[in-house]
């Protein structure tokens, strides 16, 4: 038989078999419109859609609870980043000795009353629902003139920002005193949209950083006169915290949920003595004189939840991020957010990382000229008392 002819029978019982596979691959990976086994997604520019990657959201709801057994102990080699989900070792540490010996101050007494809602639910008339507040804390790894002059990373950290509500930002270089200034008004553009508050140079000598809170106008208020940087005088901490008061914008004030942020940086070399020391920092934010219950601690913690969640409480406090890293090479968690599980009743449960390198299509390499370390945030109601 010749070429022409079409073939041996072996080469058409082939071709025929052949087919019948594909045809029963297709017809079991194909239904109602949908491969099973893939999913198809996209992400948008536009900060008001904001794009979630299922795999990077730690929890919703009902978090993932840490064994009571865990205990923390300091960190036996300090020069590297705590690991990701290590359990601390059952050791007697220095918790208790840096706890009794640390004394912060705030650097401000006055007293702020809090607004109370004395109705009940019940009692209270038909009101509208307001989109959740979302807050991020974001390390910009030594953002300085250059990366501020750097086309990518201006416009890669004005996208991030623009997705959220407040965001703390950490390692910004003191150098210049009008570098958050001149970001705010790259990310506003001819919107003036976005507002900064931020805190005096510390850190030391020749390694001085700035931390600053930006936020968005429309959304949440600020409230100056109660932003100050929490006093260290005995120098146990490398950078001295930031705090700053502010209340959702949209609905009554009567009604509206006011909160403080603590922003912290935490020196990866002193890591394990730093991290003690938060306890002594939480408490002493807590007793300022302002009122607040609602502090939300977030930063550049130098530990991940596993290691975190131990040394504040456990059973007082949520991380935002939960057995993931921040980093954008995957390889350490070193950035949260704590919430206190009975004060701030406003938490949805919501937190995790944004990978702005995946959802902007950036190699590891472009994504660290920005910076290493990836956003982490949380997610809370506008109201007061957690009312949607």
């Amino acid at each position: 038989m010749s070429d022409s002819d079409g073939g041996s029978p072996i080469q058409v019982l082939l071709i025929v078999a052949l087919l019948a596979g594909g045809g029963y691959y297709f017809f079991n990976h194909y239904q109602d419109g949908d491969l099973k086994g893939l999913s198809f997604s996209s992400s948008s520019d536009d900060g008001n859609n904001d794009f979630y990657d299922e795999s990077f959201v730690s929890y919703r709801d009902a978090p993932i609870m840490i064994g009571p057994s865990q205990r923390v102990v300091a960190n036996t080699n300090p020069g590297q980043a705590l690991p990701i989900g290590s359990p601390p070792a059952t050791s007697t540490g220095a918790i208790g000795t840096f706890a009794a010996a640390s004394s912060f101050g705030t650097g401000n007494q006055s007293t702020v009353v809090r607004p109370t809602l004395a109705r009940s639910v019940a009692q209270r008339p038909h009101r509208p629902a307001y989109r959740p507040i979302k807050i991020a804390s974001w390390a910009l790894d030594g953002f300085g003139p250059t990366k501020l002059a750097s086309a990518d990373a201006r416009k890669y950290v004005s996208k991030v920002v623009r997705r959220y509500d407040i965001i703390a930002l950490q390692q910004i270089a003191s150098i210049e005193r009008d570098l958050v200034p001149r970001l705010v008004d790259v990310i506003n553009g001819t919107e003036h949209r976005y507002d900064y508050v931020m805190g005096s140079a510390t850190g030391p000598k020749g390694r001085q950083e700035q931390l600053a809170f930006l936020f968005d106008t429309t959304t949440v208020l600020v409230d100056r006169s109660q932003t100050y940087t929490v006093t260290d005088p005995a120098e146990e901490l490398t950078y001295d915290p930031m705090v700053a008061s502010f209340r959702a914008a949209e609905p009554p004030s009567t009604e509206s949920w006011t909160f403080s942020i603590v922003n912290v940086r935490i020196d990866l070399a002193e890591a394990a003595t730093e991290v003690a020391l938060l306890p002594s920092v939480i408490r002493s934010i807590s007793r300022d004189g302002r009122g607040e219950d609602d502090v939300i601690v977030m930063g550049l913690l130098q530990a991940d939840d596993a290691y975190l969640l131990p040394t504040v409480g456990e059973n007082q406090f949520h991380a935002a991020v939960r057995h993931h890293s921040t980093d954008v090479f995957s390889r350490f968690q070193t950035s949260n957010i704590l919430i206190h599980r009975e004060s701030t009743s406003e938490f949805l449960g919501r937190g995790g990382v944004f990978d702005f390198s995946r959802n902007y299509d950036l190699n590891p390499i472009e994504a660290e000229a920005v910076t290493s370390h990836l956003p982490v945030f949380a997610e809370f109601t506008a109201h007061e008392g957690g009312e949607l």
